[in-house]
């Protein structure tokens, strides 16, 4: 007995000592029959460590994650995740250690992390990841006191967010790495942070200010930042060192120093902007180049020193300045101003070798439609031109990276070719993307799924959708989430009158059950200060439109380099529609820019009825990126068009009477023309406009003897000489109806008799 009560107390003390462990669950997320159907009740059944899995779809929900280290991610792509209220954030990560990855995200993330009973040194060692994920009018932003946050390989277009990253102050070791952000009024902006790991690898496009830092001391690295109004901002009491970093097309300044430049100050950047640098109100001497050393610098160049001075216009320091010895440094230095100097600046690209690189793919298998985020590694030097061929007769050249939707299954070989002074090279993968059908493991089943050719714009905004869902029998539109049937179109057109964002529902059936697919549309009003009928719609890459194709009769695309300050000319050379050309003044440097003209086939979906008249041809015209073409950016803009003699002469069209009208404000308004030359066939006007959207050009028929206007009129007058089958010929080649037909002797006694015998009968029976 002795020797059986020391065994258990020993075994006791025994267990005692092995630490207790719970393994982490997997917590599914979808509408099967028995799963969690929201993420919100995900999170709330939820413990640490715990791993929640999302199936394919669209999640309609505000979530906040009060748990902590908990995992999120999708089971395989193609989940959306939409705020229910749109005026709170989609997500809120409120408790540390929290991992969100591989999402399609409406709206904004918010970590606010900090409590009283989490400091600094906590957060850090329980850090939050918030990567991979595309981020759609919405931003990533880190509250104050929040430590230890990872923001990475995110695609964020704010849209109308004001931020795309917005660190607040106080915080710790928040990173901020290789993203990709477009549209906000500022891309990235971090304020009073401490120990801030370099921000870095990151891609910026039109912002008002690519990055802004102030309060303390930050390191920019390697950053790329183009079209937008400043690209580095080193502001109030803050400070910064700049490395690596290719600021381009800013149509400000490329960096505005209002605080400082740190010790090491800024070199081996990439500059090309009509201003390059600006100082605040107090111009300090700082740092603008390294000593020389070897290596291979931001150009290709096999030394590091200062920084590469360019312009658009090609005059630029670094463009024109001589370099004797060929080394790729200027033989004399580069006088940014009076008291800054870069005494060691590079010139003209250095590539002695062919490009040696790789690529990669953040998914190489997936169900249709699958967006894949390519990006490429090695050397190539800024000059180098990357083309994709991404196998399915689609190519596309990007700066490295390049992002691209496969729509169809099937296996698909994927090649890059980069070119750069000394030659080319290609790589090619066999069998790299695999993309399946969403309905290979049950098939028959039906899956909703459509597009819409945009998924903003202003009111009225006519948005063409395409149905793509696979196995539908019957579907039932729903565009204004009213719970009321809109069509039952395959490829409908709907036309949004008023300013909102709307939920939009395509619900599919068949034998085997149901499935739907919601999206969202973005509706702006438009800014009273801009121009309507300046904005273009288009969802990027230059140029697009909001007109249902099934409505566009003939279009023609131009494309030219848009610099600040000079004219912009868009010549229309195949003569396709009626439009020659398309001119403005540029405020604002925009680069390569496509802009449409297309020729419709009836008046336009974007406005509500044609202008008085008679319409000889409606046609829009849409210049570059969504939002570029407003006062701000142009002034003093003009369209040519022409117009056929033989519609003038066989329309019998008074010629002064020739007028131009333009869509504004839900009316139509006419535009003075002028008349710039004819030929045989055409007349030809130009006309000064307001912007660029919707047009109508219409004229008057010529005024005649003895009538009002018009050729009606006219026949009005002739045929109430006329009597009996003459009178009626006239009528119907007129279109007018005389007054004596309204008005025919003996009609009111018939209809009064015939009355009088229905009484008569009913009383009867």
């Amino acid at each position: 007995m002795k020797y059986k009560t020391l065994f258990i107390v020993f075994t006791l003390i025994f267990l005692m000592g092995v630490p207790s462990t719970v393994s982490a669950r997997d917590i599914i997320v979808g509408s099967g029959s028995g799963q969690i159907s929201t993420i919100q009740e995900a999170v709330d059944a939820a413990e640490a460590g715990d791993v929640i899995i999302i199936k394919p779809g669209t999640y309609v929900e505000n979530i906040n994650v009060s748990k902590e280290r908990l995992t999120i991610k999708p089971e395989t792509n193609n989940v959306f995740i939409k705020p229910g209220n749109g005026t709170l954030a989609t997500i809120i990560l409120s408790n540390v250690g929290t991992t969100l990855t591989d999402l399609n995200i409406h709206g904004d993330v918010i970590a606010n992390i900090w409590a009283s009973d989490r400091n600094s040194e906590y957060q850090i060692n329980n850090p939050t990841y918030i990567k991979n994920n595309v981020i759609e009018n919405g931003s990533i932003a880190v509250r104050s006191e929040s430590s230890g946050v990872i923001i990475s390989e995110n695609r964020i277009s704010g849209g109308t967010s004001e931020y795309g990253v917005d660190v607040a102050c106080c915080g710790d070791y928040n990173e901020i790495t290789n993203n990709e952000i477009s549209n906000c009024t500022t891309g990235i902006y971090v304020y009073d942070e401490r120990n801030v790991p370099p921000i870095s690898g990151n891609k910026i496009s039109n912002c008002d200010v690519g990055i802004h830092v102030s309060g303390l001391s930050y390191d920019i690295e390697n950053n790329e930042i183009t079209n937008c109004g400043v690209g580095v901002l080193a502001g109030e009491t803050g400070g910064a060192n700049l490395i690596g970093n290719k600021i381009t097309y800013c149509s400000d300044c490329g960096l505005k120093v209002t605080g400082y430049l740190e010790s090491k100050g800024a070199y081996n950047n990439y500059f090309n902007n009509t201003v390059n640098i600006k100082f605040g109100d107090i111009e300090n001497i700082y740092t603008w180049n390294s000593s020389l050393i070897e290596g291979t610098n931001i150009i290709g160049g096999p030394y590091i020193g200062g920084n590469y001075w360019a312009k658009p216009d090609g005059t630029g320091f670094s463009q024109i300045a001589v370099d004797a010895n060929g080394d790729g440094i200027a033989d004399s230095a580069y006088a940014i101003s009076e008291k800054n100097y870069d005494y060691l600046p590079l010139t003209a690209v250095y590539n002695p070798v062919l490009p040696v690189f790789d690529f990669t793919a953040n998914v190489t298998s997936g169900t249709a439609p699958l967006v894949v985020l390519f990006t490429a590694s090695g050397t190539g030097g800024s000059s180098a031109s990357w083309l994709w061929d991404f196998g399915d007769g689609i190519n596309s050249k990007h700066a490295m990276n390049a992002t691209h939707t496969f729509t169809d299954p099937g296996s698909y070989k994927v090649s890059l070719t980069v070119e750069n002074s000394a030659g080319n090279s290609t790589v090619v993968k066999t069998n790299y993307i695999v993309v399946t059908g969403s309905d290979v493991v049950v098939p028959g089943v039906p899956i909703a799924g459509f597009s819409s050719n945009v998924t903003e714009g202003y009111a009225p905004l006519a948005v063409q959708f395409y149905d793509s869902s696979r196995n539908a029998v019957s579907r039932a539109w729903d565009f204004e989430n009213d719970g009321k049937i809109d069509s039952s179109d395959p490829n409908p057109v709907h036309v949004y009158k008023d300013p909102g964002t709307y939920f939009v529902n395509l619900s599919i059936t068949n034998e085997y059950g149901f499935s739907y697919s919601i999206t969202t549309i973005n509706v702006m009003k438009g800014d009273p200060g801009d121009d309507d009928n300046s904005r273009s719609h288009s969802s990027g890459g230059g140029g697009g439109s909001p007109e249902p194709a099934k409505n566009i009769e003939v279009k023609e695309l131009c494309q030219v380099f848009i610099t600040n300050g000079k004219e912009t000319k868009f010549d229309f050379t195949k003569n396709a529609t009626c439009v020659v050309y398309a001119s403005f003044d540029a405020k604002k440097t925009a680069g390569k820019t496509t802009t449409i003209a297309e020729e419709l086939k009836d008046k336009s979906a974007l406005v509500s009825e044609l202008p008085e008249g008679e319409v000889y041809k409606s046609f829009n015209v849409w210049v570059g990126n969504s939002g570029y073409a407003t006062p701000k950016n142009i002034e003093n803009s003009e369209v040519c068009f022409r117009v056929e003699k033989s519609w003038v002469q066989e329309k019998s069209i008074d010629q002064d009477s020739i007028t131009l009208n333009t869509y504004r404000d839900k009316k139509w308004e006419q535009l003075p023309v002028i008349l710039s030359e004819e030929d045989d066939k055409f007349l030809y006007f130009t006309a000064e406009t307001p912007g660029f959207s919707s047009f109508a050009i219409t004229g008057k028929a010529k005024s005649t003897d003895g009538a009002e206007t018009g050729e009606n009129l006219g026949s009005q007058a002739r045929a109430a000489d006329q009597t009996g089958d003459e009178a009626e010929g006239l009528e119907a080649e007129s279109g007018t109806v005389p007054q004596e037909s309204v008005s025919a002797p003996g009609f009111a006694v018939i209809y009064g008799l015939a009355g009088l015998l229905a009484v008569f009968l009913y009383r009867r029976k």
